[in-house]
């Protein structure tokens, strides 16, 4: 199931991530790491970067994402991507 396109990045975000791990989309905050709060391996940020990519229509590559730890660094990470591939 896919997020909804027309939800804000950070509900898309949000979502996406709650696809791989055992919290609902309404209880992530930005502030929840990746590993220590949400539980995610090295296989699962791997999955994250996938689906960042096929869901927002995004080139981020491994070295980009490498020093994303939180929620919100995810989110600022795809709006960043959003705004270079608008210009």
């Amino acid at each position: 199931m896919r997020a909804d396109p027309t939800a804000t990045v950070d509900s898309r975000v949000v979502y996406i991530i709650s696809q791989l791990v055992p919290v609902k989309p309404e209880q992530i905050l930005a502030e929840h790491r990746l590993r220590e709060d949400l539980g995610m391996d090295s296989v699962s940020s791997m999955e994250l970067l996938s689906m960042l990519a096929e869901e927002l229509d995004l080139d981020v590559g491994v070295e980009d994402i490498a020093d994303v730890h939180t929620v919100g660094a995810t989110i600022a990470l795809a709006k960043t991507f959003l705004a270079k591939k608008g210009a």
